[in-house]
């Protein structure tokens, strides 16, 4: 695995940008319904003797064993040795078993195209040797595309959690356990 996807907590200001660059790279229209990048709202909550309100973004975590692969009838979900989770689309048959096997909600199914459908951390644009279309938008910094040297910098003394290809990072939140 060469670079995962870092998510910093602290840093997103529900500005949307990665939600839209995802719809434009991917083109996910709104008649699709997909979103394979959303931004949760989460809180109100008190840190300390303060009130936050924190923004999450939400994207495939790229799982280790991703249950989207076991639940899908034709085999048209896998990973590949780089860790991604990629749709064969050509072989999607639209039963979206996937997207009721997927834990963490990050499949959806593409009412256009009758297909599944997900993140898979902008494969083209990675082979193309250029960071994930969220990670380039992402105006607060909150997104992070990291080498293994970066992430061990980027966490040290920080909460942090790895799922997948996938790191949250914070230094409010006790990272354990997530709960979207």
């Amino acid at each position: 695995m060469d670079k995962v996807l870092l998510v910093d907590m602290d840093a997103c200001v529900r500005c949307y940008s990665c939600e839209i660059a995802c719809r434009q790279e991917n083109g996910l229209s709104f008649e699709t319904k997909a979103r394979w990048c959303r931004v949760q709202t989460v809180g109100p909550r008190k840190v300390e003797s303060e009130l936050h309100l924190d923004f999450l973004p939400i994207m495939c975590l790229q799982c280790q064993e991703p249950m989207c692969a076991q639940f899908c009838p034709v085999e048209a979900v896998s990973k590949r040795e780089d860790g991604r989770v990629v749709i064969d689309e050509e072989a999607c048959i639209g039963c979206r078993q996937c997207t009721y096997g997927c834990p963490y909600g990050a499949m959806h199914f593409n009412e256009v195209t009758q297909k599944a459908g997900k993140c898979n951390l902008c494969l083209s644009r990675a082979e193309a040797g250029i960071e994930p279309s969220c990670v380039q938008h992402c105006i607060g910094g909150a997104l992070r595309y990291v080498g293994p040297a970066d992430l061990q910098e980027l966490t040290r003394g920080r909460h942090s959690v790895q799922l997948g290809r996938t790191t949250y990072l914070s230094s409010k939140w006790a990272l354990s356990p997530i709960r979207f």
